[in-house]
């Protein structure tokens, strides 16, 4: 049997993404029971990249400002501008660091922690199972396979 050709290989993933990025963006359980909550986000204005920091908060807890930064790929500047926007909106909450008084440490309010890592676990359960099942090295082509598609997607234009 011959092996697939990259356009063999592009018509399948075309088949197969749609319903994967519906799937994987589709409201988990326990987000469709954070409806109040989804309802003060829009209200407060903020979008998907707000979503990300609290997504990131939930997964990894407590961070400096720079901290989550860097696990976010994004600038300082931009990371402190969704901190002070989620901060207002009463989504995280800002405190200096004990040890070094220049840090600002950034976290979930307790009242939200639980369900925001909930929702968390459930919308990366199925890629974390997917890692599971691949071995290292293919786990790792994986990985830069989607690195590689979005760093061309970001270079489209709009």
């Amino acid at each position: 049997m011959a092996e697939p050709t990259i356009d063999d290989d592009l018509h399948e993933l075309l088949e197969l993404l749609p319903p994967l990025v519906r799937n994987l963006r589709r409201g988990s359980p326990t987000l469709r029971e954070l409806k109040p909550l989804k309802r003060a986000f829009v209200q407060a204005e903020l979008g998907e990249r707000h979503g990300r920091v609290l997504l990131t908060l939930a997964l990894s807890g407590p961070r400096s400002v720079a901290e989550l930064a860097q696990r976010l790929a994004l600038a300082p500047a931009t990371t402190s501008l969704l901190v002070g926007e989620l901060d207002r909106a009463g989504f995280l909450v800002r405190h200096e660091d004990e040890a070094d008084r220049r840090r600002t440490i950034v976290s979930l309010p307790e009242r939200l922690r639980s369900a925001l890592e909930e929702v968390a676990r459930e919308r990366l359960e199925p890629i974390r199972r997917t890692l599971e099942q691949l071995e290292p090295g293919a786990r790792a082509h994986f990985v830069e396979g989607v690195r590689i598609l979005s760093a061309e997607v970001a270079r489209q234009p709009s």
